[in-house]
């Protein structure tokens, strides 16, 4: 396994204020001592920044000459996401161009010589009844653009395990493991697979370890985090209660050997404080590889 670390770690989302450059994250994360990193280009697909202009492959071929210039590899990106409250909105802006957005980021995947680019499933607008088979067709539709573009390309999509955030108890496709499975078994295509987000499992009441099991070689990416079964809160592996002797088997066990790459909450903190913060996790990581 590589111990990467998503970009999304040390960059802030928009409304939290100006978002950090990730040529910067870059050199955090090399002086922390990290030799992969995961790219979430989703942090970069918002209004006004570089993966909605028409200069987002430049961009990418930018970002990739600063990953090489500092010895990083990139092995995994995250592609754009929207929130269950802009899913159940139809008059969503994000809606009109999610996929366009997602050609995009799958198209920087390629240029910053990614190999896998993490993908949520699509849902359909909340409803009181949710329908499994529904969802399944909902998301062979949506997906079925992405994969020809990510085999034009030559990188692969990773659909991520989802979970039932809030009170209303909102069904999410991709929350139930056989569901996930079902979905990249039905697809069929080497070019598709799965990224377990431990956070997510975890939340969402599962044994992580056997999830991962349950993957087997379907696994290509994973986001490590932690929490309290409470919400999904990126938390440091062992600051929640996950297993993580169990994953750490499970991933053994499986014979994964891609990256294990943090996804954790953005902290806010001073700027000499970022490599040793990060160092510590990549320390850490070394530490539950071992």
């Amino acid at each position: 396994m590589r111990i990467s670390s998503s970009t999304s770690l040390i960059t802030s989302l928009p409304h939290y204020g100006d978002i950090t450059d990730l040529t910067q994250c870059f050199q955090w994360a090399r002086e922390a001592g990290f030799d992969y990193m995961d790219v979430s280009l989703a942090n970069y697909c918002f209004k006004d920044l570089p993966m909605t202009g028409d200069h987002a492959e430049q961009w990418a071929e930018q970002q990739r000459m600063a990953a090489d210039a500092l010895g990083l590899t990139i092995h995994q990106t995250h592609g754009h996401a929207l929130s269950g409250t802009q899913w159940d909105d139809p008059a969503c802006e994000l809606q009109s161009t999610f996929i366009e957005r997602n050609l995009r980021c799958i198209r920087a995947t390629k240029i910053l010589g990614a190999e896998w680019m993490v993908l949520h499933p699509a849902n359909l607008p909340h409803a009181p009844l949710y329908s499994a088979q529904k969802a399944k067709e909902a998301n062979l539709n949506y997906l079925a653009p992405l994969i020809e573009e990510a085999k034009r390309q030559g990188v692969g999509l990773a659909i991520e395990n989802m979970v039932d955030f809030g009170r209303n108890q909102r069904r999410y496709c991709g929350g139930d493991p056989y569901e996930l499975l079902d979905l990249v078994d039905t697809i069929n295509d080497p070019a598709v697979g799965i990224c377990v987000d431990t956070g997510h499992a975890h939340q969402a009441g599962l044994n992580v370890g056997d999830f991962i099991r349950l993957a087997g070689s379907r696994l290509k990416a994973t986001h490590i985090d932690d929490n309290h079964r409470d919400k999904d809160s990126h938390l440091i592996p062992f600051y929640g209660t996950a297993d993580w002797k169990d994953i750490a088997d499970a991933l053994k066990e499986i014979h994964y050997q891609n990256d294990f790459s943090f996804e954790l909450n953005f902290v806010k903190m001073p700027a000499e404080a970022v490599v040793p913060w990060l160092h510590f996790i990549h320390e850490l990581g070394k530490s539950i590889i071992r």
